[in-house]
């Protein structure tokens, strides 16, 4: 964790500028539905816990950041790790809307332990849902600046780009 924390230090401000719309659009496509942005549209008969906040927020910030970070040049093997960091962000996405969600608004769910089995089974395991959504996120994100180290061009009068 600590390698991550030191790259993420050493990435340029306009990194972190593109991140935040990117980091806001997660948060509503995953916050409306789920009703932890209150609106007309979703509502949530289950009180939404203290926890699907910190989740929301986590996963959002992550996954603006992975969406951030653009590889500066891209070979064939790049493109297609590129894609496999953006797929690995998406779901990590739908799995954090998994874990914030209502537990008897999900459909799969209560079709398949009903609507007590989401409530009894479901529901305590949604934190734990949450946690793998942020392992999977940070994962990404891990790839992501492998993937920014390989391909950053060095700056003027520096002999590698390498991120340490």
């Amino acid at each position: 964790m600590v390698p991550v924390i030191r790259q993420l230090r050493q990435l340029d401000a306009r990194t972190y500028l593109r991140a935040i719309p990117i980091a806001a659009i997660a948060a509503v496509m995953i916050g409306i539905p789920s009703d932890l942005i209150e609106n007309p549209i979703f509502g949530r008969p289950v009180p939404i816990r203290t926890i699907d906040y910190v989740i929301w927020v986590i996963t959002s910030l992550l996954i603006g950041l992975v969406f951030a970070i653009r590889p500066t040049q891209l070979t064939a093997a790049d493109a297609e790790a590129d894609e496999q960091q953006q797929s690995k962000a998406i779901w990590g996405g739908f799995v954090s809307f998994l874990a914030v969600g209502c537990p008897v608004c999900n459909q799969l769910v209560v079709a398949a332990v009903g609507a007590s089995g989401a409530l009894s089974w479901w529901a305590p395991v949604q934190p734990f849902v949450g946690l793998a959504a942020v392992g999977l996120l940070v994962w990404a994100l891990n790839k992501r600046l492998d993937t920014y180290e390989l391909t950053a061009c060095p700056l003027p009068g520096q002999a590698t780009a390498e991120i340490s």
